[in-house]
């Protein structure tokens, strides 16, 4: 507990320093509210669109790394709003890349592309609730993970437990020369509620 109250403090004051330009003190305590969970007007939660199994078809060109928190502990809060900025950058390290990276979905099958690199999944779609279980291989062992899709304007958002992709990535070499991954594994660790995952475009 001691290492996620240094963590959540540490990005804090990270947000205070980058928040510097706010344009009033009145701009910053706005700003920090917003992440501790208070608000000054009721926003309405907006419904959730899923794809339908026709709309998955096609190829779909990854655009961006994405995490959410649907808990509402203050200091996890504070500590995933400046994990969301370090992310991109930790995918291109991971050799993803917006615009060039893909996946071709085909029937219950999945080909994802990166670079010269491919692998092929398989999946099952539950269109009722966005939800994909896919089947895979990650070093020769089988893995299987499943996701929340959703859609809107044309992209599409698919969600994973963060635990469960930190698993995996945890036995990355990548994960055990970066101290930054292994900071973001530590608050995963902690909190429920945390998924990661990407948005997509349409070819």
């Amino acid at each position: 507990m001691k290492r996620v109250l240094f963590i959540a403090t540490f990005l804090l004051a990270t947000l205070c320093q980058q928040s510097a330009k706010a344009q009033s003190f009145g701009d910053l305590l706005k700003g920090l509210s917003g992440l501790l969970g208070g608000t000054t007007t009721q926003t309405q939660v907006e419904k959730p669109v899923f794809p339908t199994e026709k709309e998955l078809i096609g190829t779909w060109i990854y655009t961006d790394p994405e995490v959410t928190y649907e808990g509402n502990d203050p200091l996890a809060s504070i500590a995933i709003s400046t994990v969301k900025g370090q992310v991109p950058s930790l995918a291109q390290k991971y050799g993803v890349v917006s615009g060039r990276d893909y996946a071709i979905v085909k029937g219950s099958k999945i080909t994802l592309v990166s670079g010269d690199k491919k692998a092929k999944a398989s999946y099952t779609y539950i269109p009722s609730t966005g939800k994909a279980i896919i089947t895979g291989e990650h070093n020769g062992q089988k893995i299987i993970l499943t996701g929340h899709l959703t859609i809107k304007d044309g992209m599409i958002t698919i969600l994973f437990d963060a635990k469960e992709v930190m698993a995996i990535l945890s036995e990355t070499s990548t994960f055990k020369k970066n101290s930054t991954l292994q900071m973001i594994a530590g608050v995963i660790a902690n909190y429920q509620g945390i998924k990661a995952g990407a948005t997509a475009r349409k070819k």
